[in-house]
């Protein structure tokens, strides 16, 4: 029998805010103007990391990784996951389309 991670997910999350840079473009004159971020609340289930988890990232992100985030929202590399206030930018992400959810690492912003 299989584990349906999503019951997991929907059981143990937690509200927090996942904050996405917006993409800039060229104004009239030329001069490129950054798009703003924006800010939504999502559920994510917050978790420590392991040490069998880190083995499963790529090298140079296993000392920066504090937290796993799974979510059914979407989740993409270089968002910020504002947990219990502080900042967290999502270094690796992986999508699971077998039970719909993504699975973010976090390393915390200074």
């Amino acid at each position: 029998m299989l584990l349906d991670v999503g019951i997991a997910i929907d059981a143990f999350a937690v509200s927090v805010t996942r904050t996405r840079k917006a993409t800039g473009a060229y104004n009239a004159d030329g001069v490129w103007v950054a798009g703003a971020p924006a800010s939504i609340a999502i559920s994510a289930t917050i978790q420590p990391v392991s040490g069998w988890e880190l083995k499963d990232m790529p090298e140079g992100i296993r000392t920066e990784a504090k937290y796993l985030a799974w979510s059914r929202s979407e989740i993409l590399i270089d968002d910020v996951i504002t947990y219990k206030g502080k900042e967290h930018r999502v270094l690796f992400v992986r999508d699971r389309d077998e039970g719909d959810f993504y699975r973010a690492a976090l390393g915390l912003l200074k």
